[in-house]
């Protein structure tokens, strides 16, 4: 049908699967934090069975029986378990059966026996145990090996299987050896666990990566690249040798062939015993008799190739090689990049590979090959001219973008990674970034300058200007013109423009300006556009009222799940503060997806460090219900990409080495119909509207009317709903949210551009409802409460003793009035007086201080060993709680 149907369920990697003899039903499993195996329906691609494993650490291995009735599992934790589930029972929660595995060896591979589910078999690296669960309760055998058995040497085994129609089962191993196990011919009774070795023989050249069973046949692949099948004494009957795809993983055959069961196969018993392999020993067997399902092979290069079993008989090595169906990596993906104009996807990783992709047609058209190269960032130029490539060498390379030839390379003096490449509008410039907080310039100008020679890429210079990672480089545009320009951000959280017109080859790239756009809150990636992110009333005004000063914005996301809208301008005043999506992490990626025609609403993408992915509805507001996001991958995104005509977001997963494509929906970013958006805003403080901090909130925002007032007027009180803006500090610190100056620099600046922007209006008595305080307060106060690592590293910062984290009390507040925003004498004794009484000085403080006696003694914290802390309205908040968490 050349459909891909995804199954989206689990929070971890998938580690075990299986699927039944029908094909009706697989079973997926995962390993991790809330581990969850997973009964799949194939027909309707939905989970009918959610089984939780966290208590057995999780599934290593797992199987399903021939009638579909039974699944069994190995644990992942040690001591490891082997357990009977009835999946269709009521109450599967809770497996049936469970045993401790008491081989020394890990047990890795576990299945049922076709004939009969009450028989199990597992294999670790050194043994090879049978179970029965006829009784009732697991019993086990575990044939010994005894080196006058085998005049050879037994390699660690890898997989297990047990043949149908027989009482034989195998185990592969990894020097390319098959052992062929049979039930114990003894005069005393026996059990059908009893089995014994009965005949060992090499199939591969190297170890056997898969054994499995297809009609009549066992059927082996091998790290060569080989697919064998053998018969029931372990003779080659027919081989695929042809198809160089790699290692074998899996092979998959046919469902209608293999429903068939033992009848797939028509060579007679007579025949399979008188055949040999390719070497020819005994009756030549031309192939006409060979009869098995057709098969798809996975291979370690990440290949899927499609094989007609029929190809055996032609002899003709172009058919047996198969049709290749998925050409993959088979190293983690870490760059991405979306042509500008074509629906056609660059794909680069650690394999050295690069494809482009047409995503439309689901084919690769173009790629090319880094060998002993490692991709970690790509990017078009706007113009799809070139396509640049960066690699964990600090080589760049400068590709054709329609045929992939190498135009040029540079290489760079200091083999640091290229973590990011980006075009200028234009196409005459490329910036790099790497790992070492290094930018790169690059310029398409004449050779060195002179207008005689032809004109290239040419290398402008490097500078070293973050003192920690860059987590956003990016150009713009001047205001007013068409000239481009530079800026990036580091987590040192300082903003730096640079100067393109005076960067040339002799001075090398000059910086314009640098700010420090945060205080205590980390950035974590950098978007730079011209659309409106804001509504209308919440543009910043300009204060002759003219149109809106922000022709374009920087958004700036936080580890402290806050966004951040700064001006572009030299001022780089932030303009709003905003609320951002706290599903899975930080923001680390954020793109504004083009418009499609006909849709009602826009929107953003955005990606976290770790498998979240989501969109949130413009204009930005910092309404939680404004946002969606779910699981994309179950490791880290390592690169994010949005298609020219915004129909599709693409992300690359790094190591689980896969890129999804995800359609982008805008007019599904829907609000709750009847509830007014202030009661958004009130569902992430503690308890809701009907919560007990809820009233408290009330009750401060009435004392902040009378206070505004004057608490001892006589006067007739005029309580309308709204408080001047000067009281908003003071009530933000009653509620437990302490804003530094800074802070309120930029809350008052908000407030002045969206509510006031007229000469003469003085800011503290602009006039807010209770809707906007508390829309204020939710996108600016601390989504998560300070706690016991928060009081460390803050005092680690002052010069507190690594090992001990103790500082001396003179020098603590000496720097609390001399550093940041500092303290006056003043200030900190009405401190010490409000925290501990009017009789307490500084000189009766101990004279060493560490972070939890300043927590305890001095700020009262009676939980500081709860390392979760509590904040003000954070830690109960649905978001954060994970109520309202990813789909």
């Amino acid at each position: 049908s050349h459909q891909q149907k995804l199954l989206q369920g689990h929070r971890n990697p998938i580690i075990a699967s299986c699927v039944s003899a029908n094909r009706r039903f697989v079973v997926t499993a995962d390993s991790g934090d809330d581990s969850m195996m997973i009964v799949w329906d194939t027909y309707s691609c939905l989970p009918v069975k959610f089984i939780p494993v966290s208590a057995f650490g999780g599934v290593l291995a797992c199987d399903i029986s021939h009638d579909a009735m039974y699944i069994v599992t190995l644990s992942k934790q040690t001591p490891q378990t082997i357990s009977l589930w009835g999946w269709t029972a009521e109450d599967a929660e809770a497996p049936e059966l469970t045993a401790t595995v008491t081989a020394k060896d890990e047990q890795n591979c576990i299945k049922f026996s076709p004939d009969d589910a009450r028989l199990v078999v597992t294999n670790g690296a050194k043994r090879v145990v049978f179970w029965s669960w006829s009784e009732a309760a697991w019993k086990f055998y575990a044939p010994p090996i005894s080196a006058k058995d085998v005049k050879q040497t037994i390699g660690n085994f890898t997989q297990s299987v047990f043949v149908p129609h027989s009482s034989l089962a195998c185990t592969a191993t990894v020097d390319g050896d098959v052992l062929l196990w049979d039930s114990v011919h003894s005069d005393k009774v026996t059990k059908p666990t009893d089995k014994a070795l009965t005949k060992v023989v090499r199939v591969h050249n190297g170890g056997v990566t898969f054994l499995g069973i297809a009609g009549d046949y066992i059927v082996t692949g091998g790290v060569e690249g080989f697919v064998r099948f053998l018969d029931h004494q372990l003779r080659i009957v027919a081989w695929y040798e042809e198809l160089n795809g790699g290692p074998v993983i899996s092979v998959s055959f046919d469902k209608a062939a293999t429903n068939q069961g033992g009848n797939a196969s028509t060579m007679g018993a007579s025949k399979l015993a008188t055949t040999t392999g390719p070497d020819g020993a005994g009756e030549t067997f031309t192939g006409d008799d060979f009869s098995a399902p057709d098969f798809v092979v996975s291979t370690a290069n990440a290949m899927i190739i499609d094989v007609q079993a029929s190809s055996f008989a032609t002899g003709d090595p172009e058919v047996q090689r198969g049709r290749l169906l998925v050409q993959g990596q088979d190293q983690p993906i870490m760059a991405l990049a979306a042509h500008p104009s074509l629906p056609r996807l660059a794909i680069a990783g650690y394999s050295g590979n690069v494809h482009l992709w047409e995503y439309t047609t689901h084919n690769v058209i173009l790629l090319s090959i880094f060998k002993n190269y490692l991709v970690h960032c790509l990017a078009f130029d706007p113009k799809a001219m070139y396509l640049g490539v960066g690699f964990t060498n600090g080589i760049v390379k400068i590709l054709d973008a329609n045929s992939f030839d190498e135009l040029q390379s540079f290489k760079p003096k200091s083999a640091d990674c290229i973590t990011s490449i980006t075009f200028s509008h234009d196409s005459q410039f490329f910036a790099t970034a790497d790992a070492e907080g290094c930018v790169g310039l690059y310029r398409f100008t004449h050779r060195a300058q002179d207008p005689r020679k032809p004109v290239e890429w040419v290398y402008i210079g490097r500078h070293r200007t973050h003192r920690a990672a860059i987590t956003g480089l990016q150009f713009g545009v001047v205001p007013y013109g068409d000239a481009p320009r530079l800026m990036s951000l580091g987590e040192d959280k300082r903003l730096i423009e640079y100067n393109l017109v005076d960067s040339d080859i002799e001075s090398g790239l000059r910086m314009r300006c640098v700010h420090k756009v945060t205080q205590g809150a980390v950035p974590t990636g950098l978007l730079w556009t011209s659309e409106q992110l804001l509504d209308d009333a919440s543009m910043p005004k300009a204060r002759d009222s003219r149109a809106a000063v922000c022709s374009d914005v920087l958004l700036i996301p936080t580890n402290e799940y806050k966004m951040k809208l700064h001006a572009t301008d030299m001022s780089r005043q932030c303009v709003k503060t905003l609320l951002s999506p706290t599903f899975g992490g930080p923001l680390n990626n954020v793109y504004v997806v083009p418009a499609q025609p006909g849709a009602v609403n826009r929107c953003l993408v955005y990606s976290t460090h770790e498998k979240v992915i989501g969109l949130v509805k413009l204009p930005l507001d910092g309404n939680p219900r404004d946002a969606v996001g779910l699981l994309a991958h179950p490791l880290e995104i390592s690169s994010m990409a949005v298609s020219h005509d915004g129909k599709y977001v693409f992300t690359a997963g790094g190591r689980d080495c896969s890129v999804h494509a995800w359609r982008v929906d805008s007019d599904a970013l829907v609000q709750d119909g009847g509830r007014s958006r202030v009661d958004h805003f009130i569902d992430v403080i503690e308890g809701g509207s009907k919560g007990a901090f809820m009233k408290e909130v009330i009750d401060y925002f009435y004392y902040a009317q009378i206070r505004a007032q004057g608490e001892e007027t006589t006067q007739k009180r005029s309580i309308v709903g709204v408080i001047p803006f000067g009281q908003v500090p003071n009530l933000m610190r009653a509620l437990g949210y302490y804003p530094s100056d800074k802070e309120i620099q930029h809350m008052t600046y908000e407030i002045d551009t969206q509510f006031g922007g007229q000469p003469g209006v003085i800011v503290d008595d602009i006039k807010i409802n209770f809707e906007t305080f508390i829309r204020l307060y939710v996108n600016h106060r601390p989504v998560f409460g300070i706690n016991k690592r928060n009081i460390e590293a803050a005092f680690a910062a002052v010069g507190a003793d690594p090992v001990t984290g103790i500082v001396d009390r003179q020098e603590l507040f000496t720097m609390l009035q001399n550093r940041g925003e500092k303290l006056h004498a003043s200030d900190i004794e009405w401190c010490l007086k409000a925290l501990l009484g009017d009789d307490v000085t500084l000189d009766l403080l101990e004279d060493k201080i560490t972070a939890k006696a300043f927590a305890e003694n001095l700020l009262g914290f009676e939980d500081y060993e709860d390392d979760e802390g509590a904040a003000a309205g954070g830690a109960d908040s649905p978001q954060a709680a994970g109520e309202d968490g990813p789909a």
